[in-house]
């Protein structure tokens, strides 16, 4: 079975580097002494990467909703400047994270966010100049 980030979700960070860390030398030594690349090599440090990309990022919206609750955002510039996104991903993306949290309490009753919480978030967000 090939490596895709979907059958490496398990794994903790450290130990996703790690292994895309491995497999990137290998594919690094191979092409610059002249071997035969490894599909297999390359599949897995795409994977391993893609799935560290997605595990760092996941917490940026927590991140962004601390920020608004302690009132240090001016702008959502300094968001799109700190996320490297575009103004309108930022928002929608700010939102749709607001929306799937508070989707996600009624559905569990504990975790996410009450609608208390998302009321709050959604008042905070629109006070910041765009």
């Amino acid at each position: 079975m090939s490596v895709t980030p979907h059958n490496i979700s398990q794994f903790s960070v450290d130990t996703l580097v790690e292994r895309w860390s491995t497999a990137r030398s290998r594919t690094f030594l191979a092409k610059h002494s002249g071997r035969q690349l490894d599909p297999r090599e390359l599949f897995a440090e795409l994977a391993y990467g893609v799935r560290i990309a997605q595990e760092v990022t996941a917490g940026r919206w927590c991140v962004v909703a601390d920020l608004l609750r302690l009132g240090t955002v001016d702008s959502w510039s300094q968001i799109t400047a700190a996320t490297d996104m575009a103004e309108t991903d930022v928002r929608d993306g700010f939102h749709a994270w607001t929306k799937a949290q508070l989707d996600l309490r009624r559905r569990t009753g504990s975790i996410g966010i009450t609608e208390a919480e998302a009321a709050e978030l959604y008042a905070l967000s629109e006070a910041v100049t765009w």
